[in-house]
């Protein structure tokens, strides 16, 4: 399927043993993009699921992993169907992230003609980095966003070599756009906000011994095992290049072992991948955590 003009946006979404939910987050973009690449990371497929969102397969396209390769990967497959069906932007999105209408697509129409965009992003909170400079009307330029809700430059994915597949899940955003600084691409992100998006399960501390009950926002014990390798080699990659940066992800991995200690339920666990982290970092052991 090919682009006739610049307006054209084809889009993905990566799956992985997704709830019906998935529907209405993908229904809320569908209408506004030419073409929809989902890439399935699930043992099972969700081909049910995707025929409900369209029935004739005229908008759709399938790609069935039979496991989880990982969002990088994901992504990047996305990218190279898109780019060989001659589309300049892609859109990329969580399962879990959907718009609240047409307002992004309409203002990502008004920016698209300038190549020196790296990527055009929804807002989904008013809590970025400090750092955020006026580029035009609709949006701001920061330093870094998440993979979700972005519109990509497809010219810009090529340059850069696209995302780095080994880092499997976490800092993928943060190393993409690194490399997209590095190569003199703006990163702009819209100033209102325009689309939701879930980071995370919420867990109840009223029985872990706190004088103070909150909600904690937590991740699944295996992702502290991302986090943990992915900041480290993050760290050492952009050491000599982005030295600010890298001084705040390793503070944040160092906070993020005090809340594990101070704050987390079931601590050993998660301290056990937190660490394994560190351990494959030190054996430059990447991609899929095996479990050893």
């Amino acid at each position: 399927m090919k682009k006739e003009n610049k307006n054209s946006l084809a889009g993905c979404v990566i799956l992985y043993n997704p709830a019906n939910s998935v529907i209405k987050n993908i229904n809320s973009y569908i209408n506004y993009i030419d073409i929809l690449y989902v890439v399935d990371n699930s043992a099972k497929g969700n081909i049910g699921l995707v025929d409900m969102i369209d029935a004739s397969k005229l908008k759709i396209i399938y790609i069935s992993e039979k496991e989880n390769i990982g969002i990088a990967a994901a992504l990047n497959i996305a990218a190279r169907l898109a780019v060989n069906d001659s589309y300049d932007w892609l859109l990329t999105m969580d399962q879990d992230s959907c718009f609240f209408g047409q307002e992004f697509f309409s203002i990502w129409k008004t920016e698209n003609q300038n190549e020196g965009i790296g990527l055009m992003a929804a807002s989904y909170t008013n809590y970025y980095d400090r750092w955020q400079k006026k580029y035009s009307n609709h949006f701001n330029e920061i330093h870094f966003i998440i993979t979700s809700g972005n519109i990509i430059n497809l010219k810009a994915w090529e340059r850069t070599r696209g995302f780095e597949d080994k880092l499997f899940i976490d800092e993928v955003d943060h190393d993409y756009c690194l490399k997209l600084r590095e190569n003199k691409y703006k990163i702009l992100i819209s100033k209102n906000k325009l689309m939701d998006h879930e980071i995370g399960e919420f867990y109840d501390t009223k029985n872990v011994g706190l004088k103070v009950n909150r909600l904690l926002n937590l991740h699944n014990p295996v992702r502290y095992y991302y986090i943990s390798r992915n900041v480290l080699y993050i760290c050492r990659k952009y050491f000599f290049t982005d030295f600010k940066f890298v001084s705040a992800r390793f503070y944040y991995l160092i906070k993020t072992l005090a809340k594990i200690i101070l704050r987390y339920p079931d601590k050993t666990i998660y301290l056990k991948f937190f660490f394994a982290g560190f351990r494959d970092f030190s054996l430059s052991k990447y991609n899929k955590y095996d479990g050893r």
